[in-house]
């Protein structure tokens, strides 16, 4: 994943929405690559959550995102 500067809009947008760079990290696509890495335990360091934050993100993100829907 490249690193983006942020455009006028971006910082924007920020301050409109303060939380949204949290919502955004905190996404995941329901493929198959991802339930690969949930089942090898990858860390995801793309979203900057702490150990116990992934466990509780991805139990969530696999009752809302079935595998039978890829």
């Amino acid at each position: 994943m490249e690193n983006k500067k942020p455009n006028i809009d971006d910082l924007l947008n920020a301050l409109q929405n303060p939380n949204q760079e949290e919502i955004d990290k905190a996404k995941l696509e329901n493929t198959k690559e991802t339930w690969t890495r949930i089942g090898n335990k990858d860390s995801f360091d793309e979203l900057g959550m702490k150990s116990s934050e992934l466990s509780d993100f991805l139990t969530e993100w696999t009752q809302d995102n079935p595998y039978n829907n890829i």
